[in-house]
């Protein structure tokens, strides 16, 4: 006899029964995920409120030293102090743009300055502050 028919015989013996054949879980029991935070939405980035940017534009400008500043050969210092002075005008259009939008915003609401935050009025009075003594720098200048 041939090997085919003797597997083929061993084969009908052992499976000729209906009986239907039992799967196998191959995942090991476990009916928990290994990994808990698969199937968590992930969170949407919030956009950046005006202030943020206006604030990381103004972070940079600190990043560099007066130092490094200075040693800087790329510009005459001649041409530092316009470039500058360009920067801080247009950092202060977009400041009182901002300004102007929440002025609007307050008289189209209806908001009064008793509704403000504690934070907010001590963070207008400190801007208020710096304000003027930026303005007595100016004149110097």
């Amino acid at each position: 006899m041939s090997l085919n028919k003797k597997l083929d015989q061993m084969f009908e013996k052992d499976y000729s029964s209906d009986d239907e054949l039992d799967e196998d879980n191959i995942t090991g029991g476990g009916e928990a995920y290994d990994t808990p935070k698969a199937f968590k939405k992930k969170k949407k980035k919030q956009d950046e409120s005006t202030f943020m940017k206006l604030a990381k534009e103004l972070n940079e400008l600190n990043e560099v030293n007066y130092k490094a500043y200075r040693a800087d050969e790329s510009l005459t210092s001649k041409q530092k102090v316009n470039k500058s002075i360009r920067e801080v005008a247009s950092q202060l259009f977009k400041i009182e743009r901002t300004i102007n939008q929440n002025i609007k915003l307050k008289t189209e609401d209806g908001v009064s300055s008793t509704q403000y935050w504690k934070s907010t009025r001590g963070n207008l009075r400190k801007i208020s502050e710096r304000m003027m003594r930026m303005s007595e720098r100016l004149r110097r200048f």
